[in-house]
């Protein structure tokens, strides 16, 4: 396992990586949870990432509650206040800080959100001890991770099983684990979170917008995004193997049949 000084972001925050994170909202990502969380509950929500989803649960908990947003890059905090200023959310902030030692003091929220995180972190289990540090008694934890192992992709060109196959070793060395999803209800238990409940959903990829949507945007990404750049760094793939997996996607989206999923695992955890 990776130590935490070596752990990097698989994606890192290339437009192309930031454009497609913000089209995410609670309404798509955390409506395993929603139902859950209530106003005045103030909540964590760790890898906030650009923001989108946060703004949304900020909302949600109106007109009492409230959300803070952490992650350690101030790029995509620096996107998340300026959109939260744009859109007026008041009951919202946005913090530098790690997930690991978040500074905030025990027993401080209501409720910790993660979305897409833990798959990239060499130590999944301290963030979620951590996570449960900050929790009040009887807090809730709710985690969504996909599971890349779990793809289902047609038809099996051999650039996008490539694709697949780059796209986990880099994460591997990167710190992370691709098929965290599989993993996730485990380490729940590891740092002894009770009253486990686990769901899935998916997310697929057969209509034409869905299509033109997923492939494009993999195909900047596996050139262009910090995917890409370690690929080469770790002598998994060259320039030439990168321009092939581009022009795949891109075949890919008006291929007669196309469609590809995996499924996403939630996870929702009670502190003791």
């Amino acid at each position: 396992m990776s130590s935490l000084n070596s752990e990097k972001y698989t994606h890192g925050h290339h437009r192309s990586v930031t454009r497609a994170h913000s089209i995410r909202r609670a309404s798509d990502s955390a409506s395993f949870v929603l139902p859950r969380l209530k106003s005045p509950m103030r909540l964590l929500d760790f890898g906030c990432g650009p923001g989108t989803i946060t703004i949304d649960l900020a909302e949600h908990l109106l007109p009492n509650g409230s959300v803070v947003g952490i992650d350690n890059s101030s790029t995509v905090i620096d996107q998340a206040r300026v959109r939260s200023d744009q859109k007026g959310t008041q009951n919202v902030s946005f913090e530098v800080r790690s997930i690991y030692e978040t500074g905030y003091g025990a027993k401080t929220f209501d409720a910790v959100y993660a979305h897409q995180v833990l798959q990239h972190l060499s130590e999944p289990v301290m963030a979620l001890s951590e996570a449960k540090r900050v929790l009040k008694p009887r807090g809730i934890c709710a985690v969504r991770e996909v599971d890349w192992g779990a793809s289902a992709l047609w038809p099996p060109d051999e650039r996008l099983l490539a694709f697949l196959d780059v796209y986990s070793r880099v994460a591997a060395c990167n710190g992370g684990n691709a098929s965290a999803g599989r993993q996730l209800k485990e380490w729940f238990m590891q740092a002894e979170f009770s009253d486990l409940e686990v769901t899935t959903s998916n997310w697929s990829f057969s209509d034409q917008n869905g299509l033109k949507w997923w492939g494009e945007q993999w195909s900047e990404r596996i050139l262009h995004s910090e995917l890409g750049k370690r690929a080469i760094d770790y002598g998994i793939s060259t320039d030439h193997d990168l321009e092939e997996i581009s022009q795949g996607w891109l075949d890919w989206v008006n291929t007669p049949g196309a469609f590809f999923a995996f499924i996403q695992v939630e996870v929702i955890g009670v502190s003791g």
